[in-house]
């Protein structure tokens, strides 16, 4: 069963909370740290446009060194609101898994 980036948003604002970056950085990040929940570009940045859109996140253009403007994102202090309230949903749907793997476990063990 494949997973299609469930709770990217909830990744995207904790990533963003370390400090700002820009899309590519977060792509990478995303593939090297989440290697059960994989993202794919259209979804990182459709998440992206939709936090920003929320007012979970905002983009901004600074010069780089060699005059190349590339698109930053930072969160916002809604973003810091909805990352707590993502940790609550990631919490409760923990329990709900912890439950699922304890009861298949006894019903494997009951049926061998």
């Amino acid at each position: 069963m494949k997973h299609t980036g469930r709770h990217t948003g909830a990744f995207l604002l904790l990533f963003l909370a370390e400090g700002p970056t820009y899309g590519g950085h977060l792509m990478q990040r995303c593939a090297e740290e989440l290697p059960y929940n994989p993202i794919d570009s259209a979804i990182l940045y459709r998440t992206l446009k939709k936090l920003e859109e929320e007012g979970a996140v905002e983009s901004y253009l600074p010069a780089s060194a060699q005059n190349k403007l590339v698109k930053m994102y930072r969160i916002t202090p809604l973003g810091k609101e909805r990352l707590a309230a993502f940790r609550t949903d990631i919490e409760e749907k923990q329990k709900n898994l912890a439950f699922f793997l304890k009861r298949y476990a006894e019903m494997v063990e009951n049926d061998g």
